[in-house]
């Protein structure tokens, strides 16, 4: 009798082995399909999620101090009031003003590019001869300009398609942070009991991520924002065309290396030397080359407050990844995606030397 229970012993564990294992292993398969299903239901707002979270990693303060004398509720809806009036609100006018002076700036780049004015030019600086006489010889400007002109009509449909989609992104980026913000403790409750980490390990993680975000709005977009601001203003005081959209693209450019802010100021300056304005395009060199590219170079120390231990060149790369493989919202979920790694990875190599836990 002992002797056949022994027998069957190992029967019965390896069938209820055998049980759990294809049940935690179902489980596991149903949890990666919903949370892959879940990824398509997000992905289409993945833009305006991703700025709802950093912009309750900026409010935050304020919505912390407005929970002092107030409800969750009007506290959030305060803040997302704020953020609005603070951010939205002059975004709004400058892409308005940028669209109005995108059409008279393609009307009088036109008419300076045109064969008459090339012609003046040439007339009056005999060594560009050789130059327009090659592009005349290939290409009718006249007839390219008007082939452009007619390309931007036709994305009309296309130009009010992105728009549609930008209010919708706009929208559920402000529902969102007002349900951040409302109701950031349950939430950071519920991630805390889903990672596998302790309480030090989980308050290490999200130090490291909020650092990363505030981060990257401080010491980059806005330091951006100031190099637009700087060559739009230079070009409302040389009087060049669509000052605003100019500081905008500016300030866009700005991101990317090597090319950067150049790509716009440099095709203004050769504008500026075709009309004959040698001083004002030598202005518009040297303070593009001077002030406009590097700026950053004194504000970026200046307006990170937290020292992130991430070198300029993984930071710089996250940002590039994210924008090719999130579009605008990588600019945060890059930086933030390689902060998590470097946290995570700094756990294990706490937890592998023994070192104690680092609590904040």
């Amino acid at each position: 009798m002992v002797q056949n229970q022994l027998l069957e012993a190992p029967e019965k564990i390896v069938r209820l082995y055998s049980g759990r294992y294809v049940r935690d292993a179902t489980l596991l398969l149903l949890t990666g399909l919903a949370l892959y299903l879940c990824w398509l239901l997000a992905r289409p707002f993945l833009a305006g999620i991703t700025w709802a979270l950093a912009l309750a990693v900026v409010a935050y303060p304020l919505n912390h101090w407005l929970e002092r004398w107030l409800r969750a509720n009007p506290a959030a809806l305060f803040s997302v009031l704020a953020v609005v009036i603070v951010l939205l609100a002059p975004g709004a006018f400058l892409i308005q003003k940028a669209l109005e002076e995108a059409g008279d700036g393609l009307g009088t780049i036109g008419q300076n590019f045109s064969s008459v004015r090339l012609q003046e030019t040439v007339e009056r600086y005999p060594s560009f001869a050789r130059v327009f006489d090659w592009l005349a010889a290939r290409f009718d400007l006249n007839q390219e300009l008007k082939r452009a002109a007619g390309a931007l009509a036709s994305q009309a449909s296309a130009v009010l398609g992105g728009s549609v989609r930008l209010v919708t992104q706009i929208v559920i980026m402000l529902v969102t942070l007002f349900y951040f913000l409302r109701d950031h403790k349950r939430l950071l409750q519920y991630v805390r009991r889903l990672l596998p980490l302790s309480e030090p390990e989980t308050d290490q993680l999200f130090r490291r991520v909020s650092d990363t975000i505030s981060a990257t709005l401080y010491g980059n977009v806005i330091v951006k924002l100031v190099q637009g601001v700087l060559g739009g203003a230079m070009f409302w005081f040389l009087g060049l065309p669509a000052p605003v959209l100019c500081g905008m693209a500016i300030a866009l450019f700005a991101m990317l290396p090597m090319v950067g802010t150049s790509i716009i100021w440099g095709p203004a300056a050769i504008f500026l030397l075709i009309q004959g304005s040698w001083v004002k395009a030598i202005v518009l060199a040297v303070w593009g080359s001077l002030v406009v590219s590097l700026i950053d170079n004194f504000l970026y120390p200046i307006l990170i407050a937290s020292e992130l231990r991430i070198h300029t060149l993984g930071v710089l790369l996250s940002i590039l990844g994210g924008l090719i493989a999130f579009g605008i919202a990588g600019i945060v979920l890059g930086p933030v995606i390689l902060a998590s790694t470097v946290a995570l990875l700094e756990v294990w190599r706490h937890r592998a030397e023994g070192e104690p836990e680092r609590s904040s």
